[in-house]
């Protein structure tokens, strides 16, 4: 069973079947690590790509390479949830007019959970660094992929053109690949992956965000390019928005070595108990996942999809090496 309380919904949303983890010093004290092991580095292969970003306060409530790591301030660091993940779609349009509070939004989310690893989607590189920079300030220490996919100065009227995903760390990341899919849909679209350390175990871990609506064929086309890199490790997590309900023809391959975090969802399950997560028509629908491989040595026995100010929800899982 999942270990849950229910959370109040913003906009007037349905109660019923929505499902938070308690987060907090009371409950963060049998998951916290030492910010040694949070820093440590993990095994792996291949170059890394990285800054180093910083997380919460514990008593508040084309494939491309780089060989570049930035090493942690030597300063009290407060110390994520060392076996927490997360996907946050930021909803990028939020930022018109309000980039500054639209930085601090992410940033207080992102302090509020303190995921070990993060995975963030509409975002720019630009804007990614400044929310490093804002959580430093308040101690959080992270690290950051970023994964730009295309050059859009709309999209990121002060901040730079490169838009796309981004994987955040509080452990190093290394082997960083940033892909675009062969197909983009509507626009381009694509994955960024790492290794890192999640509950003490390296895993191989991939951010991305899949075409919208009305683009089946598409997300069927990026969904083979993502699994295709993603089946060679055995302890992958994929983390994104999919745009895609799970019950979609398009998602079954993905269910074939994959389950979601949340065990109410599946191919044939995709109402309550199964938890929506984004705002969508006809009604709220789950888009937005943490997939974990079938085989793998993950298992989830609690997780959190919590409401913010974004068309998304943010969605956690606690992760146990099994």
């Amino acid at each position: 069973m999942n270990a849950s309380v229910r959370t109040n919904r913003k906009r007037g949303r349905n109660l019923k079947g929505w499902r938070a983890c308690v987060v907090g010093a009371a409950g963060a004290t049998t998951m916290l690590v030492s910010t040694a092991c949070a820093a440590s580095e993990p095994e792996g292969t291949g170059s890394a790509h990285s800054d180093r970003m910083n997380a919460a306060d514990p008593a508040k409530p084309g494939s491309t390479e780089d060989a570049s790591v930035v090493e942690p301030v030597a300063k009290a660091a407060v110390v994520a949830f060392s076996n927490r993940v997360a996907n946050f779609n930021v909803h990028n349009p939020s930022r018109v007019g309000h980039y500054d509070r639209h930085l601090t939004r992410i940033v207080n989310e992102i302090a509020r959970y303190r995921p070990q690893v993060i995975a963030l989607e509409e975002i720019c590189v630009q804007e990614t660094k400044n929310i490093v920079k804002k959580l430093e300030k308040k101690g959080y220490h992270y690290y950051v992929a970023h994964g730009s996919v295309q050059t859009d100065s709309w999209a990121c009227l002060g901040a730079g053109s490169a838009y796309g995903n981004a994987i955040l760390s509080a452990a190093p990341l290394t082997g960083i690949v940033n892909k675009r899919y062969s197909e983009g849909g509507s626009e381009e679209r694509g994955y960024v992956s790492a290794h890192t350390t999640v509950a003490g175990k390296k895993a191989r871990v991939f951010a991305t965000h899949l075409a919208q609506s009305g683009q089946r064929d598409a997300r069927k086309k990026q969904i083979s390019e993502l699994l295709s890199a993603a089946k060679k490790y055995r302890n992958a997590i994929v983390l994104g928005d999919f745009n895609a309900d799970p019950a979609y023809s398009e998602m079954k391959p993905m269910w074939n070595q994959f389950r979601d975090a949340d065990p109410s969802c599946g191919p044939t399950r995709n109402r309550p108990p199964c938890q929506a997560t984004a705002d969508a028509s006809p009604y709220r629908k789950k888009f937005d996942y943490i997939f974990l491989r079938k085989n793998g040595r993950y298992s989830a026995p609690s997780l959190g999809v919590h409401p913010t100010y974004s068309d998304h929800d943010l969605v956690h899982a606690d992760l146990r090496v099994r």
